[in-house]
């Protein structure tokens, strides 16, 4: 009996602690926007977290108390908080009278906030199309072609500056998007001027 007992107490302090506080995982933030830091927690009088740093391991807040909403405790970290790419991480700790959890979450500041490089196969497809036609049609001598696909290609390379390419928006992008512009600009302004001469 006393065997039973005992077994019946350890299983449900397992379940408890278990239970207790659930792991979250918090999706990417865009650069610069505002991320909603939360967590669940069934049987807590309790929250907050004890620190937030950032990818550099700089401490962007601490010992602040969780927003509560019956088991949902959230805070609203700002904009002004995300502005570095990389993981950020915030530490918590949560429970009540008799029992107390800590434990760590983290979280991924992208330019788009996406995260995962899924898509960087057909983003990087994408782009030898683009060139691969501008190309052809520019060295085949299809002037409305040229022009058409130089525009599409100056746009294209707008967007890659603004956006970045699936997750990465950084120098080597930047430059790779000056680059699509200049390309783009130049075989259509040349298509266009040859275009003009050939009519007039």
């Amino acid at each position: 009996m006393k065997k039973t007992i005992l077994t019946i107490y350890i299983i449900s302090i397992f379940i408890i602690c278990i239970t207790l506080v659930h792991a979250v995982s918090i999706d990417a933030v865009k650069q610069g926007d505002d991320a909603l830091l939360y967590q669940t927690c069934n049987n807590c009088t309790f929250c907050n977290i004890t620190k937030i740093i950032n990818p550099n391991n700089n401490s962007i807040l601490s010992n602040v108390e969780f927003n509560q909403d019956d088991t949902y405790y959230s805070l609203l970290l700002l904009g002004g908080n995300t502005t570095t790419l990389g993981k950020y991480s915030y530490f918590y700790h949560c429970g009540n009278s008799d029992e107390s959890k800590t434990g760590k979450i983290d979280f991924q500041v992208t330019p788009s906030g996406r995260e995962g490089n899924d898509n960087i196969v057909l983003i990087i497809i994408f782009v030898v199309v683009i060139y691969v036609i501008t190309f052809l049609c520019f060295f085949g001598r299809n002037v409305p072609l040229s022009i058409l696909s130089g525009m599409f290609m100056s746009f294209f390379g707008v967007w890659i500056i603004r956006n970045g390419v699936v997750i990465y928006r950084d120098n080597l992008t930047n430059y790779f998007g000056y680059v699509t512009i200049a390309i783009g600009s130049i075989i259509a302004l040349w298509a266009a001027i040859e275009w003009i001469e050939e009519t007039f």
